[in-house]
Protein backbone atom coordinates (compact mmCIF):
# COMPACT_ATOMS: atom_id res chain seq x y z
CA UNK A 1 0.00 0.00 0.00
CA UNK A 2 1.33 3.39 -0.92
CA UNK A 3 2.89 5.50 1.82
CA UNK A 4 1.63 9.03 2.29
CA UNK A 5 -1.97 8.58 1.15
CA UNK A 6 -5.14 7.06 2.46
CA UNK A 7 -5.78 3.52 1.27
CA UNK A 8 -9.20 2.38 0.21
CA UNK A 9 -10.99 -0.65 1.68
CA UNK A 10 -14.17 -1.75 -0.08
CA UNK A 11 -16.45 -3.62 2.32
CA UNK A 12 -19.11 -5.69 0.57
CA UNK A 13 -22.37 -6.46 2.38
CA UNK A 14 -24.78 -8.58 0.27
CA UNK A 15 -28.41 -8.66 1.37
CA UNK A 16 -29.00 -12.39 0.91
CA UNK A 17 -26.82 -15.48 1.34
CA UNK A 18 -27.16 -18.53 -0.88
CA UNK A 19 -25.38 -21.89 -0.61
CA UNK A 20 -24.79 -21.38 -4.34
CA UNK A 21 -21.55 -19.40 -4.36
CA UNK A 22 -22.08 -18.34 -7.97
CA UNK A 23 -25.25 -16.50 -6.96
CA UNK A 24 -23.35 -14.72 -4.18
CA UNK A 25 -20.51 -13.70 -6.47
CA UNK A 26 -23.02 -12.43 -9.02
CA UNK A 27 -24.46 -10.16 -6.31
CA UNK A 28 -20.98 -8.96 -5.31
CA UNK A 29 -20.08 -8.14 -8.91
CA UNK A 30 -23.35 -6.23 -9.34
CA UNK A 31 -22.65 -4.20 -6.18
CA UNK A 32 -19.16 -3.30 -7.39
CA UNK A 33 -20.40 -2.41 -10.86
CA UNK A 34 -23.20 -0.19 -9.52
CA UNK A 35 -20.70 2.06 -7.76
CA UNK A 36 -17.43 2.06 -9.70
CA UNK A 37 -14.74 3.06 -7.18
CA UNK A 38 -11.29 4.48 -7.73
CA UNK A 39 -9.22 1.39 -7.20
CA UNK A 40 -5.76 0.00 -7.73
CA UNK A 41 -3.81 -3.12 -6.87
CA UNK A 42 -3.05 -1.75 -3.40
CA UNK A 43 -6.74 -1.19 -2.62
CA UNK A 44 -8.63 -4.09 -1.07
CA UNK A 45 -12.08 -5.52 -1.71
CA UNK A 46 -13.10 -7.45 1.43
CA UNK A 47 -15.84 -10.07 0.95
CA UNK A 48 -17.89 -11.66 3.75
CA UNK A 49 -17.53 -15.19 5.10
CA UNK A 50 -18.95 -18.04 2.97
CA UNK A 51 -19.48 -15.84 -0.06
CA UNK A 52 -18.28 -18.86 -2.03
CA UNK A 53 -20.84 -21.18 -0.46
CA UNK A 54 -19.93 -24.73 -1.45
CA UNK A 55 -18.13 -23.91 -4.67
CA UNK A 56 -15.27 -26.22 -5.54
CA UNK A 57 -11.83 -24.77 -4.92
CA UNK A 58 -11.14 -24.20 -8.64
CA UNK A 59 -14.51 -22.49 -9.17
CA UNK A 60 -14.05 -20.34 -6.06
CA UNK A 61 -10.58 -19.19 -7.15
CA UNK A 62 -11.85 -18.51 -10.67
CA UNK A 63 -14.58 -16.21 -9.35
CA UNK A 64 -12.05 -14.40 -7.13
CA UNK A 65 -9.70 -13.84 -10.04
CA UNK A 66 -12.51 -12.55 -12.24
CA UNK A 67 -13.59 -10.10 -9.52
CA UNK A 68 -10.04 -8.90 -8.92
CA UNK A 69 -9.50 -8.36 -12.63
CA UNK A 70 -12.84 -6.59 -12.99
CA UNK A 71 -12.29 -4.19 -10.08
CA UNK A 72 -8.56 -3.74 -10.58
CA UNK A 73 -8.09 -4.36 -6.84
CA UNK A 74 -6.73 -7.03 -4.56
CA UNK A 75 -9.61 -9.21 -3.36
CA UNK A 76 -9.79 -10.84 0.08
CA UNK A 77 -12.24 -13.53 -0.86
CA UNK A 78 -14.28 -14.14 2.27
CA UNK A 79 -14.42 -17.94 2.36
CA UNK A 80 -16.08 -21.08 1.07
CA UNK A 81 -16.48 -24.66 2.26
CA UNK A 82 -13.51 -26.42 0.72
CA UNK A 83 -14.30 -30.11 0.36
CA UNK A 84 -11.30 -31.09 -1.76
CA UNK A 85 -9.70 -33.14 1.04
CA UNK A 86 -10.95 -35.74 3.47
CA UNK A 87 -12.68 -33.09 5.58
CA UNK A 88 -14.57 -29.84 4.98
CA UNK A 89 -12.66 -26.65 5.89
CA UNK A 90 -13.98 -23.10 5.90
CA UNK A 91 -11.19 -21.31 4.02
CA UNK A 92 -10.45 -18.46 1.68
CA UNK A 93 -7.80 -16.81 -0.47
CA UNK A 94 -6.39 -13.43 -1.49
CA UNK A 95 -5.70 -12.64 -5.16
CA UNK A 96 -4.47 -9.54 -6.97
CA UNK A 97 -5.75 -8.14 -10.30
CA UNK A 98 -3.19 -10.19 -12.22
CA UNK A 99 -4.63 -13.37 -10.68
CA UNK A 100 -1.64 -14.00 -8.40
CA UNK A 101 -2.49 -15.93 -5.24
CA UNK A 102 -1.12 -13.77 -2.42
CA UNK A 103 -2.34 -15.72 0.61
CA UNK A 104 -4.60 -18.50 1.84
CA UNK A 105 -6.29 -18.74 5.23
CA UNK A 106 -8.78 -20.92 7.10
CA UNK A 107 -11.17 -20.64 10.02
CA UNK A 108 -9.42 -21.90 13.14
CA UNK A 109 -12.53 -22.15 15.32
CA UNK A 110 -15.64 -23.53 13.59
CA UNK A 111 -18.62 -23.09 15.87
CA UNK A 112 -22.35 -23.70 16.09
CA UNK A 113 -23.77 -25.57 13.12
CA UNK A 114 -20.29 -25.86 11.59
CA UNK A 115 -19.00 -27.58 14.71
CA UNK A 116 -21.95 -29.99 14.74
CA UNK A 117 -21.51 -30.72 11.02
CA UNK A 118 -17.88 -31.69 11.46
CA UNK A 119 -16.23 -28.73 9.72
CA UNK A 120 -12.55 -29.05 10.60
CA UNK A 121 -10.31 -26.24 11.88
CA UNK A 122 -8.13 -24.57 9.28
CA UNK A 123 -4.89 -22.61 9.40
CA UNK A 124 -4.99 -18.86 9.83
CA UNK A 125 -2.11 -18.50 7.37
CA UNK A 126 0.71 -15.96 7.40
CA UNK A 127 -1.04 -12.92 6.01
CA UNK A 128 0.28 -10.87 3.10
CA UNK A 129 1.88 -7.55 2.24
CA UNK A 130 0.87 -4.77 -0.10
CA UNK A 131 3.17 -1.82 -0.68
CA UNK A 132 5.08 -2.46 2.53
CA UNK A 133 2.01 -2.78 4.73
CA UNK A 134 1.13 -6.00 6.54
CA UNK A 135 -2.39 -7.42 6.39
CA UNK A 136 -3.80 -10.51 8.06
CA UNK A 137 -7.14 -12.29 7.62
CA UNK A 138 -9.16 -13.96 10.39
CA UNK A 139 -12.54 -15.49 9.60
CA UNK A 140 -15.47 -14.41 11.78
CA UNK A 141 -15.25 -15.67 15.40
CA UNK A 142 -11.49 -16.18 15.08
CA UNK A 143 -11.36 -12.48 16.00
CA UNK A 144 -12.25 -13.56 19.55
CA UNK A 145 -9.10 -15.72 19.67
CA UNK A 146 -6.82 -13.28 17.90
CA UNK A 147 -4.72 -11.80 20.74
CA UNK A 148 -2.20 -14.65 21.00
CA UNK A 149 -1.91 -14.93 17.22
CA UNK A 150 -1.20 -11.20 16.83
CA UNK A 151 1.34 -11.22 19.67
CA UNK A 152 3.26 -14.05 18.01
CA UNK A 153 3.81 -12.00 14.88
CA UNK A 154 7.38 -10.73 14.68
CA UNK A 155 6.20 -7.49 13.04
CA UNK A 156 3.04 -5.52 13.74
CA UNK A 157 -0.08 -6.00 11.62
CA UNK A 158 -1.35 -2.83 9.97
CA UNK A 159 -4.83 -4.11 9.02
CA UNK A 160 -6.73 -7.07 10.40
CA UNK A 161 -9.34 -8.12 7.83
CA UNK A 162 -12.35 -10.06 9.14
CA UNK A 163 -14.77 -11.74 6.72
CA UNK A 164 -17.81 -12.51 8.89
CA UNK A 165 -21.19 -14.19 8.94
CA UNK A 166 -22.20 -13.06 12.41
CA UNK A 167 -25.24 -15.26 13.01
CA UNK A 168 -26.87 -14.57 16.36
CA UNK A 169 -29.28 -16.44 18.60
CA UNK A 170 -30.79 -13.19 19.91
CA UNK A 171 -34.09 -12.10 18.29
CA UNK A 172 -32.62 -8.68 17.41
CA UNK A 173 -29.14 -7.90 16.05
CA UNK A 174 -28.20 -5.16 18.53
CA UNK A 175 -26.57 -7.27 21.31
CA UNK A 176 -24.31 -9.12 18.88
CA UNK A 177 -23.43 -5.91 17.06
CA UNK A 178 -22.39 -4.31 20.34
CA UNK A 179 -20.13 -7.24 21.23
CA UNK A 180 -18.51 -7.20 17.79
CA UNK A 181 -17.85 -3.48 17.96
CA UNK A 182 -16.32 -3.70 21.43
CA UNK A 183 -14.08 -6.61 20.41
CA UNK A 184 -12.98 -4.87 17.20
CA UNK A 185 -12.09 -1.67 19.04
CA UNK A 186 -10.25 -3.57 21.79
CA UNK A 187 -8.10 -5.40 19.26
CA UNK A 188 -7.50 -2.23 17.20
CA UNK A 189 -6.40 -0.17 20.20
CA UNK A 190 -4.34 -2.86 21.93
CA UNK A 191 -2.37 -3.77 18.81
CA UNK A 192 -2.42 -0.35 17.11
CA UNK A 193 -3.96 -1.53 13.85
CA UNK A 194 -7.12 -1.11 11.81
CA UNK A 195 -9.76 -3.84 12.09
CA UNK A 196 -12.10 -4.05 9.08
CA UNK A 197 -15.15 -6.34 9.25
CA UNK A 198 -17.17 -7.29 6.17
CA UNK A 199 -20.43 -8.98 7.16
CA UNK A 200 -23.72 -9.89 5.51
CA UNK A 201 -26.78 -7.67 5.84
CA UNK A 202 -28.70 -8.43 9.03
CA UNK A 203 -31.59 -9.87 6.99
CA UNK A 204 -29.34 -12.63 5.61
CA UNK A 205 -29.65 -16.01 7.32
CA UNK A 206 -27.67 -19.21 7.69
CA UNK A 207 -29.22 -22.42 9.00
CA UNK A 208 -32.27 -20.42 10.10
CA UNK A 209 -30.31 -17.85 12.12
CA UNK A 210 -30.22 -14.18 11.16
CA UNK A 211 -27.00 -12.23 10.77
CA UNK A 212 -26.14 -9.37 13.13
CA UNK A 213 -24.84 -7.19 10.29
CA UNK A 214 -21.66 -5.81 11.86
CA UNK A 215 -19.85 -4.37 8.84
CA UNK A 216 -17.53 -1.55 9.88
CA UNK A 217 -14.01 -0.40 10.71
CA UNK A 218 -12.36 -0.03 14.11
CA UNK A 219 -9.82 2.81 14.16
CA UNK A 220 -7.35 3.10 17.07
CA UNK A 221 -6.63 6.76 16.30
CA UNK A 222 -9.81 8.33 14.89
CA UNK A 223 -9.72 11.88 13.59
CA UNK A 224 -12.96 12.48 15.49
CA UNK A 225 -12.31 11.84 19.21
CA UNK A 226 -14.21 8.82 20.49
CA UNK A 227 -15.24 7.61 17.04
CA UNK A 228 -13.43 4.29 17.42
CA UNK A 229 -15.85 2.22 15.34
CA UNK A 230 -17.57 3.39 12.19
CA UNK A 231 -20.45 1.20 11.08
CA UNK A 232 -21.03 0.86 7.39
CA UNK A 233 -24.32 1.97 5.84
CA UNK A 234 -26.97 -0.53 4.82
CA UNK A 235 -25.83 -0.28 1.20
CA UNK A 236 -24.27 -3.40 -0.41
CA UNK A 237 -20.91 -1.63 -0.82
CA UNK A 238 -19.10 0.73 1.54
CA UNK A 239 -15.79 2.43 0.81
CA UNK A 240 -13.51 3.46 3.66
CA UNK A 241 -10.11 5.18 3.51
CA UNK A 242 -7.39 4.11 5.96
CA UNK A 243 -4.82 6.75 6.88
CA UNK A 244 -1.50 5.02 7.59
CA UNK A 245 0.35 8.26 8.26
CA UNK A 246 -1.96 8.88 11.18
CA UNK A 247 -1.59 5.27 12.34
CA UNK A 248 2.22 5.57 12.25
CA UNK A 249 2.08 8.79 14.27
CA UNK A 250 -0.18 7.09 16.83
CA UNK A 251 2.26 4.19 17.18
CA UNK A 252 5.19 6.55 17.59
CA UNK A 253 3.37 8.46 20.34
CA UNK A 254 2.51 5.25 22.19
CA UNK A 255 6.12 4.09 21.96
CA UNK A 256 7.41 7.39 23.37
CA UNK A 257 5.07 7.00 26.33
CA UNK A 258 5.98 3.34 26.88
CA UNK A 259 2.43 2.22 26.17
CA UNK A 260 3.17 -0.78 23.96
CA UNK A 261 2.81 -4.54 24.24
CA UNK A 262 5.67 -7.01 24.29
CA UNK A 263 6.62 -9.03 21.21
CA UNK A 264 8.60 -12.25 21.07
CA UNK A 265 12.40 -11.82 20.79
Amino acid sequence: MTEGRAVRILLVRPSHWSPDGHANFDAVEAACAARPPRTGRDDVVLLPELVGGRLSRPDYLARLRALAAGTGSTVVGGSHYDETGAATVNRGAVVDPAGTLLAEYGKRHPYGVEHRAGVRPGSAGDGFELGGRRLHVLICADLWYSADLVRRRAAPIDVLLVPAFSVTQWPAPDPARLLWRHMSVARAYEFMMYVAVSDWHHEAAYDGQRCAGVTGVADPCPSVPGDYFTAGPQAPLWVRDLDFDRLDAFRADRTRRGFTHDRPP
